[in-house]
């Protein structure tokens, strides 16, 4: 009896013994999975398009870039485009809400950010008219000299003027697409589609031509403006559909700063979208990419 008790105990013993074992196989196993994965990911990131494509955005201070944008906009920009509004009768808070899809609760609390258009038109007078201008133009040679840091060019004597051209077609486009924009969108919007794509890939192309002065072939710019056409579609998909719940979050929780922030977001996914188009497209130039070869040189496929 007490033998068979003993040989009972020790068969348990090396039952437990042998769990013990597979346990710890199992975690070495884990243990080793984890490094065997991450050389295999830097193996496949070493020397890819991906891998090209981050140096490029390190190169020239992405998300620092984007952001000096997004508060050169909001300091420079947001004033001009106010004034502008105001001077052709409109009111920037419904080209705000039309841009962007704004609810009518969101639009009103945007408009609690903006005097009416009446009142701006009535007090640009004397040194007004110069700092509208400053502004605009400030907010045009940030765009400008990001462009020049991309494609590394070097500064211009006529920078000066050919931002202030591409001001001034940056007010006629945006008076086009508040007249005429929203209407058509909203009565044929597949047709919208149709021009609209090409039309924001050709803006953009002809934007980086004009602020970098020519100094970049239109052949080298096409896939910067396709890039960037297609993330600035993107990114007013994307803040269709969800800046109205942000904005009147926002101003629920903290109040019209609230919406500042929100509008200070905004900004900075311009800032992104303007800054990764660009380095998007020069990477797929400069490598030869095609759509076929982009996908197969994506790490892991086939």
């Amino acid at each position: 009896m007490r033998a068979t008790d003993h040989a009972a105990g020790a068969s348990r013993d090396i039952d437990v013994d042998q769990a013990r074992s597979a346990t710890q196989d199992r975690q070495a196993g884990q243990d080793t999975r984890g490094p065997r994965i991450a050389r295999w990911a830097e193996a496949e990131f070493r020397g890819s398009w991906a891998e090209d494509l981050w140096v490029r955005l390190r190169a020239v201070d992405f998300m620092n870039e984007s952001i000096l944008l997004a508060a050169t906009f909001l300091l420079c920009a947001v004033p001009f485009m106010i004034v502008a509004d105001a001077l052709a009768g409109r009111s920037a808070t419904t080209t705000l809400a039309l841009r962007l899809g704004l609810s009518h609760q969101a639009a009103t609390d945007v408009g609690h950010l903006f005097a009416s258009s009446s009142a701006v038109s009535a007090a640009v007078t004397g040194t007004s008219w110069v700092f509208f201008i400053l502004g605009g133009l400030a907010a045009a040679t940030t765009v400008q000299a990001l462009y020049r840091k991309i494609f590394q060019v070097q500064p211009g004597r006529w920078d000066r003027l050919s931002a202030l051209g591409w001001l001034a077609l940056i007010v006629g486009l945006s008076a086009l697409g508040t007249v005429t924009g929203h209407g058509f969108s909203r009565s044929q919007p597949v047709l919208w589609w149709i021009v609209a794509v090409p039309g924001f890939i050709g803006f953009w192309w002809f934007t980086m031509w004009l602020l970098v002065g020519g100094k970049v072939a239109w052949r080298r710019l096409l896939p910067c403006a396709v890039a960037t056409g297609l993330f600035w579609i993107g990114m007013l998909v994307v803040f269709h559909f969800t800046f109205s719940t942000m904005v009147t979050g926002s101003d629920r929780q903290y109040g019209p700063i609230g919406v500042v922030f929100d509008l200070m977001s905004f900004f900075i996914a311009i800032g992104v979208v303007i800054t990764l188009g660009a380095a998007t497209g020069m990477m797929w130039h400069d490598r030869g990419l095609s759509l076929r070869t982009a996908v197969r040189k994506v790490p892991g496929a086939s």
